[in-house]
């Protein structure tokens, strides 16, 4: 009697469970290029490293943020030919070497469109504490 109970239990157990799916394997791109960031020491500007570019055809890099509630942002393409690259993204607006520095700086990030050679475009978006 034990074992007829049993063998229900573990057939109603097989019949109404629900189906299992095995865990799809994450495949992980080999970055395309090697990007440092870090903030200028008097937090006016972000210094921004680009190397290791000898699978990327460009690297596009975006960097946004709000100054006293107004959207301000930095837009620019890197030719990875050229090699690798250290860019200062200042915080404002300069002119004859006299810079006008954006207060109050929030939601400050900063996104790498990288272009491999072989056509295709990898993302990286970095949050940044100002």
């Amino acid at each position: 009697m034990k074992f007829k109970a049993f063998f229900i239990f573990l057939a109603a157990a097989v019949i109404f469970a629900p189906p299992l799916f095995a865990k799809k394997k994450i495949v992980r791109h080999q970055a395309a290029a090697a990007v440092k960031h870090q903030l200028r020491s008097d937090h006016q500007a972000l210094l921004l490293v680009l190397s290791d570019l000898d699978k990327a055809a460009a690297v596009n890099y975006k960097l946004t943020y709000t100054a006293d509630g107004i959207p301000q942002g930095i837009d620019a393409t890197y030719d990875a030919a050229s090699g690798s690259a250290q860019k200062e993204l200042v915080f404002g607006t300069c002119s004859k070497n006299v810079c006008n520095y954006h207060k109050n700086i929030k939601d400050m990030v900063l996104e790498l469109r990288t272009l491999l050679k072989t056509g295709k475009t990898l993302v990286q978006k970095y949050s940044v504490k100002p």
